[in-house]
Protein backbone atom coordinates (compact mmCIF):
# COMPACT_ATOMS: atom_id res chain seq x y z
CA UNK A 1 0.00 0.00 0.00
CA UNK A 2 2.80 2.43 1.07
CA UNK A 3 4.58 1.50 -2.27
CA UNK A 4 1.34 2.22 -4.30
CA UNK A 5 0.73 5.80 -2.72
CA UNK A 6 4.72 6.59 -2.61
CA UNK A 7 4.59 5.78 -6.91
CA UNK A 8 1.25 7.35 -6.99
CA UNK A 9 2.43 10.63 -5.38
CA UNK A 10 5.62 10.52 -7.99
CA UNK A 11 3.43 10.21 -10.90
CA UNK A 12 1.40 13.20 -9.96
CA UNK A 13 4.45 15.32 -10.76
CA UNK A 14 5.95 14.38 -13.38
CA UNK A 15 3.88 16.99 -15.61
CA UNK A 16 3.56 19.22 -12.48
CA UNK A 17 2.21 21.96 -14.73
CA UNK A 18 -0.80 19.40 -15.39
CA UNK A 19 -1.53 18.58 -11.90
CA UNK A 20 -0.81 22.26 -10.44
CA UNK A 21 -3.36 23.69 -13.06
CA UNK A 22 -6.08 20.61 -12.26
CA UNK A 23 -5.57 21.20 -8.40
CA UNK A 24 -5.77 25.03 -9.14
CA UNK A 25 -9.52 24.28 -10.62
CA UNK A 26 -10.99 21.99 -7.94
CA UNK A 27 -9.49 24.45 -5.20
CA UNK A 28 -11.05 27.50 -7.53
CA UNK A 29 -14.39 25.63 -8.33
CA UNK A 30 -14.77 24.08 -4.31
CA UNK A 31 -13.87 28.00 -3.29
CA UNK A 32 -17.06 29.42 -5.77
CA UNK A 33 -19.46 27.33 -4.82
CA UNK A 34 -18.54 27.05 -1.02
CA UNK A 35 -18.41 30.85 -0.80
CA UNK A 36 -21.63 31.25 -2.65
CA UNK A 37 -23.41 29.12 -0.10
CA UNK A 38 -21.97 30.61 2.79
CA UNK A 39 -23.62 33.62 1.44
CA UNK A 40 -26.97 32.31 0.74
CA UNK A 41 -26.50 30.11 4.27
CA UNK A 42 -26.07 33.92 6.26
CA UNK A 43 -28.58 35.30 4.25
CA UNK A 44 -30.97 32.75 5.20
CA UNK A 45 -29.59 32.69 8.96
CA UNK A 46 -30.24 36.35 9.33
CA UNK A 47 -33.56 36.38 7.74
CA UNK A 48 -34.19 33.39 10.29
CA UNK A 49 -33.00 35.71 13.35
CA UNK A 50 -34.85 38.80 12.56
CA UNK A 51 -37.86 37.03 11.98
CA UNK A 52 -37.78 35.19 15.38
CA UNK A 53 -36.54 37.98 16.86
CA UNK A 54 -38.20 41.02 15.67
CA UNK A 55 -41.98 39.51 14.63
CA UNK A 56 -42.50 36.20 15.56
CA UNK A 57 -40.56 34.54 18.47
CA UNK A 58 -40.46 30.84 18.82
CA UNK A 59 -43.97 30.25 20.31
CA UNK A 60 -46.74 31.90 20.45
CA UNK A 61 -50.68 31.31 22.35
CA UNK A 62 -53.68 32.42 21.15
CA UNK A 63 -57.34 31.90 21.36
CA UNK A 64 -58.26 29.43 19.15
CA UNK A 65 -60.80 31.64 17.44
CA UNK A 66 -58.48 33.97 16.67
CA UNK A 67 -56.47 32.11 14.27
CA UNK A 68 -59.57 32.43 11.73
CA UNK A 69 -60.72 36.09 13.05
CA UNK A 70 -58.53 38.18 14.53
CA UNK A 71 -60.60 40.76 16.77
CA UNK A 72 -60.18 41.91 20.02
CA UNK A 73 -63.42 40.02 21.08
CA UNK A 74 -60.86 36.82 20.98
CA UNK A 75 -58.79 37.54 24.03
CA UNK A 76 -56.61 34.80 26.03
CA UNK A 77 -59.02 34.97 29.25
CA UNK A 78 -56.56 33.24 31.52
CA UNK A 79 -53.75 35.66 30.68
CA UNK A 80 -52.58 35.96 34.40
CA UNK A 81 -52.27 32.45 34.99
CA UNK A 82 -49.83 31.85 31.58
CA UNK A 83 -48.12 35.16 32.70
CA UNK A 84 -47.13 33.49 36.66
CA UNK A 85 -46.29 30.11 34.50
CA UNK A 86 -44.23 31.95 32.26
CA UNK A 87 -42.40 34.27 34.73
CA UNK A 88 -41.50 30.61 36.67
CA UNK A 89 -40.67 29.01 33.65
CA UNK A 90 -36.51 28.03 33.80
CA UNK A 91 -36.81 27.10 30.17
CA UNK A 92 -38.59 30.80 28.70
CA UNK A 93 -35.95 33.56 28.25
CA UNK A 94 -38.51 35.96 27.60
CA UNK A 95 -41.79 36.70 26.45
CA UNK A 96 -44.31 39.76 25.52
CA UNK A 97 -48.43 39.81 25.95
CA UNK A 98 -49.75 41.99 23.53
CA UNK A 99 -52.81 43.57 22.43
CA UNK A 100 -52.97 43.11 18.08
CA UNK A 101 -55.90 45.15 16.62
CA UNK A 102 -56.75 45.82 12.71
CA UNK A 103 -57.73 49.43 12.50
CA UNK A 104 -57.81 52.56 10.22
CA UNK A 105 -54.60 55.19 10.26
CA UNK A 106 -55.61 58.28 9.57
CA UNK A 107 -53.02 61.49 9.03
CA UNK A 108 -52.91 64.89 7.68
CA UNK A 109 -51.89 63.24 4.58
CA UNK A 110 -52.54 59.69 4.02
CA UNK A 111 -55.28 56.84 4.99
CA UNK A 112 -54.57 53.32 5.11
CA UNK A 113 -54.85 50.41 6.83
CA UNK A 114 -52.68 49.42 9.49
CA UNK A 115 -51.81 46.44 12.55
CA UNK A 116 -51.85 48.06 15.80
CA UNK A 117 -49.73 46.00 18.45
CA UNK A 118 -51.00 47.00 22.23
CA UNK A 119 -47.30 46.03 24.23
CA UNK A 120 -45.81 46.78 27.36
CA UNK A 121 -42.61 48.72 26.71
CA UNK A 122 -40.41 46.60 28.75
CA UNK A 123 -41.00 42.81 28.30
CA UNK A 124 -41.44 44.14 24.39
CA UNK A 125 -37.39 45.18 24.45
CA UNK A 126 -36.65 42.17 25.85
CA UNK A 127 -38.66 39.58 23.60
CA UNK A 128 -37.87 41.70 19.94
CA UNK A 129 -35.31 44.51 20.73
CA UNK A 130 -38.14 46.94 19.30
CA UNK A 131 -35.72 49.56 21.38
CA UNK A 132 -32.91 48.72 19.25
CA UNK A 133 -34.80 49.65 16.36
CA UNK A 134 -35.59 52.87 17.00
CA UNK A 135 -33.70 55.13 14.58
CA UNK A 136 -35.78 58.54 15.60
CA UNK A 137 -37.52 60.09 18.58
CA UNK A 138 -37.63 57.34 21.74
CA UNK A 139 -38.63 54.07 22.57
CA UNK A 140 -41.99 55.34 24.33
CA UNK A 141 -39.33 57.74 26.69
CA UNK A 142 -41.34 60.67 26.44
CA UNK A 143 -43.59 62.65 28.75
CA UNK A 144 -46.77 61.79 25.79
CA UNK A 145 -50.36 61.42 26.04
CA UNK A 146 -51.10 58.03 23.79
CA UNK A 147 -47.46 57.39 21.90
CA UNK A 148 -46.76 54.87 19.55
CA UNK A 149 -44.04 53.88 17.54
CA UNK A 150 -44.29 53.92 13.32
CA UNK A 151 -42.49 51.59 10.80
CA UNK A 152 -40.09 53.57 8.37
CA UNK A 153 -42.43 52.83 5.54
CA UNK A 154 -45.54 53.66 7.03
CA UNK A 155 -43.93 56.73 8.01
CA UNK A 156 -42.82 57.72 5.15
CA UNK A 157 -46.07 56.38 3.64
CA UNK A 158 -48.37 58.69 5.81
CA UNK A 159 -45.74 61.64 5.89
CA UNK A 160 -45.64 61.12 9.95
CA UNK A 161 -42.65 62.56 11.70
CA UNK A 162 -42.10 62.04 15.45
CA UNK A 163 -44.11 64.15 17.33
CA UNK A 164 -47.18 63.89 14.49
CA UNK A 165 -50.53 63.14 15.20
CA UNK A 166 -52.80 60.53 13.99
CA UNK A 167 -55.92 59.16 14.48
CA UNK A 168 -56.61 55.14 14.80
CA UNK A 169 -59.52 53.91 14.20
CA UNK A 170 -60.66 49.82 14.95
CA UNK A 171 -63.04 47.62 16.57
CA UNK A 172 -63.49 47.48 20.69
CA UNK A 173 -64.26 43.87 22.14
CA UNK A 174 -68.41 44.85 21.34
CA UNK A 175 -67.64 45.31 17.93
CA UNK A 176 -68.07 48.98 18.06
CA UNK A 177 -65.72 51.33 15.90
CA UNK A 178 -63.72 53.74 18.27
CA UNK A 179 -61.46 56.56 16.83
CA UNK A 180 -58.67 57.81 19.40
CA UNK A 181 -55.81 60.45 18.53
CA UNK A 182 -52.19 59.24 18.99
CA UNK A 183 -48.72 60.80 18.81
CA UNK A 184 -45.44 59.24 17.11
CA UNK A 185 -42.84 58.99 20.14
CA UNK A 186 -40.84 57.67 17.40
CA UNK A 187 -39.81 55.38 13.80
CA UNK A 188 -38.38 51.96 14.16
CA UNK A 189 -36.69 50.18 10.87
CA UNK A 190 -37.01 46.20 10.86
CA UNK A 191 -34.82 44.00 7.95
CA UNK A 192 -38.63 43.42 7.06
CA UNK A 193 -40.08 46.47 4.77
CA UNK A 194 -43.10 44.72 4.48
CA UNK A 195 -43.50 44.71 8.68
CA UNK A 196 -42.63 48.33 8.98
CA UNK A 197 -45.52 49.56 6.41
CA UNK A 198 -48.24 47.68 7.80
CA UNK A 199 -47.26 48.08 11.90
CA UNK A 200 -47.13 50.32 14.85
CA UNK A 201 -47.20 49.59 18.28
CA UNK A 202 -49.09 51.05 21.11
CA UNK A 203 -48.92 51.21 25.13
CA UNK A 204 -51.35 48.14 25.78
CA UNK A 205 -52.80 50.09 28.56
CA UNK A 206 -53.66 52.72 26.30
CA UNK A 207 -55.25 50.50 23.84
CA UNK A 208 -57.23 48.82 26.39
CA UNK A 209 -58.80 52.24 28.01
CA UNK A 210 -60.60 51.99 24.36
CA UNK A 211 -61.70 48.72 23.79
CA UNK A 212 -62.59 47.53 27.27
CA UNK A 213 -62.77 48.01 31.17
CA UNK A 214 -60.40 44.97 31.47
CA UNK A 215 -57.15 43.93 30.33
CA UNK A 216 -56.88 42.65 26.73
CA UNK A 217 -54.59 40.19 25.46
CA UNK A 218 -54.60 38.36 21.85
CA UNK A 219 -51.31 37.07 21.86
CA UNK A 220 -48.50 35.87 23.69
CA UNK A 221 -45.15 35.17 22.35
CA UNK A 222 -41.71 33.71 24.11
CA UNK A 223 -38.61 32.99 23.28
CA UNK A 224 -37.41 29.61 24.49
CA UNK A 225 -33.15 29.28 26.03
CA UNK A 226 -32.46 26.50 23.61
CA UNK A 227 -34.37 26.25 20.04
CA UNK A 228 -34.01 22.40 20.56
CA UNK A 229 -36.21 22.50 23.60
CA UNK A 230 -38.92 24.50 21.39
CA UNK A 231 -41.04 21.31 20.63
CA UNK A 232 -40.83 20.15 24.50
CA UNK A 233 -41.94 23.62 25.48
CA UNK A 234 -44.78 23.91 23.19
CA UNK A 235 -46.11 20.41 24.06
CA UNK A 236 -45.80 21.52 27.81
CA UNK A 237 -47.97 24.62 26.96
CA UNK A 238 -50.25 22.88 25.25
CA UNK A 239 -50.81 20.67 28.11
CA UNK A 240 -50.87 23.23 30.74
CA UNK A 241 -53.68 25.38 28.69
CA UNK A 242 -55.57 23.06 26.39
CA UNK A 243 -58.45 25.27 25.82
CA UNK A 244 -55.38 27.54 23.76
CA UNK A 245 -53.84 27.37 20.54
CA UNK A 246 -49.89 27.10 21.13
CA UNK A 247 -47.93 27.39 18.22
CA UNK A 248 -44.26 27.04 17.22
CA UNK A 249 -42.55 29.09 14.65
CA UNK A 250 -42.44 26.82 11.74
CA UNK A 251 -46.08 26.21 12.42
CA UNK A 252 -46.59 30.56 12.24
CA UNK A 253 -44.45 30.41 9.42
CA UNK A 254 -44.30 27.57 7.37
CA UNK A 255 -41.98 29.61 4.57
CA UNK A 256 -38.80 29.96 6.82
CA UNK A 257 -38.66 26.13 7.78
CA UNK A 258 -38.91 25.19 3.87
CA UNK A 259 -36.77 28.11 3.13
CA UNK A 260 -33.60 26.20 4.77
CA UNK A 261 -34.61 22.81 3.63
CA UNK A 262 -34.10 24.35 0.31
CA UNK A 263 -31.74 25.90 0.75
CA UNK A 264 -29.52 22.79 2.01
CA UNK A 265 -30.59 20.54 -1.16
CA UNK A 266 -30.26 23.21 -4.01
CA UNK A 267 -26.95 24.42 -2.41
CA UNK A 268 -25.61 20.54 -2.59
CA UNK A 269 -27.07 20.14 -5.94
CA UNK A 270 -25.16 23.52 -7.01
CA UNK A 271 -21.48 21.62 -5.71
CA UNK A 272 -22.56 18.37 -7.69
CA UNK A 273 -22.49 20.09 -10.22
CA UNK A 274 -19.55 22.26 -10.05
CA UNK A 275 -17.70 18.61 -9.19
CA UNK A 276 -19.40 17.07 -12.37
CA UNK A 277 -17.95 19.99 -14.64
CA UNK A 278 -14.67 18.99 -12.79
CA UNK A 279 -14.86 14.93 -12.92
CA UNK A 280 -14.71 15.99 -16.82
CA UNK A 281 -11.10 17.79 -15.93
CA UNK A 282 -10.14 14.93 -13.64
CA UNK A 283 -11.06 11.87 -16.38
CA UNK A 284 -9.22 14.25 -18.99
CA UNK A 285 -5.80 14.80 -16.67
CA UNK A 286 -6.15 11.09 -15.83
CA UNK A 287 -6.37 9.61 -19.50
CA UNK A 288 -4.03 11.97 -20.67
CA UNK A 289 -1.10 10.33 -18.06
CA UNK A 290 -2.41 6.27 -18.67
CA UNK A 291 -1.65 7.18 -22.46
CA UNK A 292 1.59 8.82 -22.05
CA UNK A 293 2.85 6.02 -19.78
CA UNK A 294 1.36 2.97 -21.99
CA UNK A 295 4.95 1.56 -22.16
CA UNK A 296 5.54 1.97 -18.20
CA UNK A 297 2.43 0.39 -17.34
CA UNK A 298 3.14 -2.43 -19.62
CA UNK A 299 6.31 -2.85 -18.22
CA UNK A 300 4.58 -2.84 -14.92
CA UNK A 301 2.71 -5.74 -15.46
CA UNK A 302 4.95 -7.58 -17.48
CA UNK A 303 7.45 -7.86 -14.29
CA UNK A 304 4.21 -8.76 -12.41
CA UNK A 305 2.05 -5.79 -10.90
CA UNK A 306 -1.60 -7.35 -11.01
CA UNK A 307 -4.31 -5.16 -12.62
CA UNK A 308 -5.53 -5.03 -8.98
CA UNK A 309 -2.34 -2.81 -8.00
CA UNK A 310 -2.81 -1.14 -11.25
CA UNK A 311 -6.22 0.06 -10.46
CA UNK A 312 -5.48 0.70 -7.28
CA UNK A 313 -2.75 3.06 -8.43
CA UNK A 314 -5.14 5.04 -11.18
CA UNK A 315 -7.43 5.25 -8.56
CA UNK A 316 -4.95 6.64 -5.73
CA UNK A 317 -3.46 9.28 -8.43
CA UNK A 318 -6.76 10.69 -8.92
CA UNK A 319 -8.00 10.45 -5.34
CA UNK A 320 -4.73 12.64 -4.28
CA UNK A 321 -5.52 15.28 -6.62
CA UNK A 322 -8.68 15.96 -5.78
CA UNK A 323 -8.12 15.64 -1.80
CA UNK A 324 -5.11 18.74 -2.57
CA UNK A 325 -7.52 20.52 -4.27
CA UNK A 326 -10.17 19.90 -2.09
CA UNK A 327 -8.26 21.32 0.95
CA UNK A 328 -7.07 24.31 -1.23
CA UNK A 329 -11.06 25.10 -1.41
CA UNK A 330 -11.89 24.44 2.37
CA UNK A 331 -8.96 26.34 3.60
CA UNK A 332 -9.77 29.33 1.02
CA UNK A 333 -13.17 29.25 1.45
CA UNK A 334 -12.84 29.47 5.54
CA UNK A 335 -10.18 32.45 5.23
CA UNK A 336 -13.26 34.30 3.26
CA UNK A 337 -15.96 33.04 5.43
CA UNK A 338 -13.60 34.09 8.37
CA UNK A 339 -12.76 37.43 6.49
CA UNK A 340 -16.77 38.00 5.78
CA UNK A 341 -18.13 36.69 8.41
CA UNK A 342 -16.34 39.38 10.76
CA UNK A 343 -16.75 42.72 8.37
CA UNK A 344 -20.05 41.06 6.37
CA UNK A 345 -20.69 42.17 2.99
CA UNK A 346 -23.03 45.17 2.20
CA UNK A 347 -25.16 44.02 -0.80
CA UNK A 348 -26.84 47.50 -1.05
CA UNK A 349 -23.90 48.38 -3.18
CA UNK A 350 -24.66 46.22 -5.66
CA UNK A 351 -28.64 46.95 -5.57
CA UNK A 352 -29.18 44.34 -2.35
CA UNK A 353 -31.56 46.86 -0.68
CA UNK A 354 -34.41 45.80 -2.42
CA UNK A 355 -33.50 42.33 -0.53
CA UNK A 356 -35.59 44.14 2.83
CA UNK A 357 -38.78 43.96 0.78
CA UNK A 358 -38.88 40.54 1.32
CA UNK A 359 -37.45 40.14 5.06
CA UNK A 360 -33.98 39.77 3.98
CA UNK A 361 -31.15 42.29 5.61
CA UNK A 362 -29.06 44.24 2.66
CA UNK A 363 -25.89 43.26 5.02
CA UNK A 364 -24.75 39.71 5.01
CA UNK A 365 -22.16 37.97 7.59
CA UNK A 366 -21.62 34.40 5.56
CA UNK A 367 -21.90 31.65 7.67
CA UNK A 368 -21.67 27.99 7.12
CA UNK A 369 -22.18 24.51 9.31
CA UNK A 370 -19.07 22.36 9.86
CA UNK A 371 -21.45 19.88 8.67
CA UNK A 372 -21.32 21.08 5.28
CA UNK A 373 -17.56 20.81 4.89
CA UNK A 374 -17.66 16.94 5.86
CA UNK A 375 -20.50 16.46 3.29
CA UNK A 376 -18.48 18.19 0.85
CA UNK A 377 -15.24 15.87 1.42
CA UNK A 378 -17.48 12.92 1.11
CA UNK A 379 -19.00 14.06 -2.51
CA UNK A 380 -14.84 14.79 -3.40
CA UNK A 381 -13.89 11.16 -2.74
CA UNK A 382 -17.15 9.95 -4.35
CA UNK A 383 -16.23 12.02 -7.72
CA UNK A 384 -12.42 11.07 -7.48
CA UNK A 385 -13.76 6.96 -7.29
CA UNK A 386 -16.13 7.88 -10.05
CA UNK A 387 -13.84 9.53 -12.79
CA UNK A 388 -10.47 7.43 -11.87
CA UNK A 389 -12.99 4.23 -13.04
CA UNK A 390 -12.33 4.52 -16.54
CA UNK A 391 -8.54 5.92 -16.94
CA UNK A 392 -8.17 2.70 -14.71
CA UNK A 393 -10.14 0.18 -17.02
CA UNK A 394 -8.33 1.98 -19.68
CA UNK A 395 -4.50 1.15 -17.83
CA UNK A 396 -5.83 -2.68 -17.09
CA UNK A 397 -6.92 -3.18 -20.38
CA UNK A 398 -3.84 -2.63 -21.85
CA UNK A 399 -1.73 -6.02 -22.94
CA UNK A 400 2.09 -5.91 -21.55
CA UNK A 401 3.54 -7.01 -24.76
CA UNK A 402 1.32 -4.74 -27.17
CA UNK A 403 2.11 -2.12 -24.47
CA UNK A 404 5.72 -2.38 -24.66
CA UNK A 405 5.67 -2.86 -28.14
CA UNK A 406 4.04 0.43 -28.59
CA UNK A 407 6.78 2.75 -27.49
Amino acid sequence: MNMLLDISWRNIWRNPKRSLVMVAAITAGLWGGVSAASLVFGLLEQRFQTSIEQHISHLQIHHPDYLTDQIAEHRIQEWEKIYAYLEADPETAAFSMRTKLHGMLSSAHHTSGVNVMGVDPVYEAQTTRLNENITEGSFFGDEMRNPVLVGQELAEKSKLQVGSRLVLTFQDTEGDLVSAAFRVAGIFQTANKQFDGSHLYALRSDLGQYIDSDEVINEVALLTDNTDLIHSVRQRYAEAFPGLAVRSWQEIAPELYYMQGMANIMMMIILAIILAALAFGLVNTMLMAVFERTRELGVLMAIGMNKKRVFSMILFETSILSLMGAAGGILASLLTIGVFGRKGIDLAVFGGDSLSEFGFPSFVYPTIAPSFFLILILMVVATAVITSVYPALKAIRLLPAEAVKDQ
